[in-house]
């Protein structure tokens, strides 16, 4: 979706509102990915020289979790606010993806937003115990084995006697 934001200002239209299904298909996340669309809604109000934008979607990520290594996926709720001047858009190096025409990019927008949104560790739940240091399954696990804080490896054992 491609908003004319210097046909908004030239107009002097108060406000707008738009929907569009979008999709980050493809997209070059870190270490997730977003395949399913979803609904972005951008709001505008114009108060003088200045236009509020105001952004929001949800978007699904599926990513694998940094503990157990299992897929998961989690939603997260984008709300954003800019504020807008005329010059902005035809700015050397905006803020916000415009193209050469004063047109702001949402979906590039989006993508911006859902990489600064998202943590850079991902965790299928917060309690997730991740995996077992003795037979590699995810915890709880069937081992017998305990693992005993007293156990050092040989090689470093020369590093313990300097505490």
């Amino acid at each position: 979706m491609l908003l004319d934001i210097r046909r908004i200002f030239a107009a002097a239209q108060p406000s707008f509102s738009r929907e569009q299904t979008l999709s980050l298909a493809g997209m070059d996340f870190p270490g997730y990915e977003a395949p399913q669309p979803f609904e972005a809604h951008v709001e505008g109000q114009l108060h003088g020289g200045v236009l509020a934008i105001t952004l929001s979607f949800d978007a699904r990520v599926q990513f694998l979790c940094a503990r157990c290594m299992e897929p998961a996926e989690k939603t997260f709720r984008v709300l954003r606010t800019y504020e807008v001047r005329e010059s902005d858009c035809m700015a050397e190096e905006p803020e916000l993806p415009f193209d050469e025409n004063g047109r702001l990019d949402v979906r590039e927008l989006c993508y911006q937003e859902l990489v600064m949104e998202v943590p850079t560790v991902l965790l299928c739940s917060d309690d997730c115990a991740g995996l077992c240091p003795i037979c590699g399954r995810r915890k709880p696990c069937a081992c017998t084995q305990e693992t005993n804080g007293d156990v050092v490896d040989e090689r470093l054992a020369l590093l313990k006697t300097l505490l």
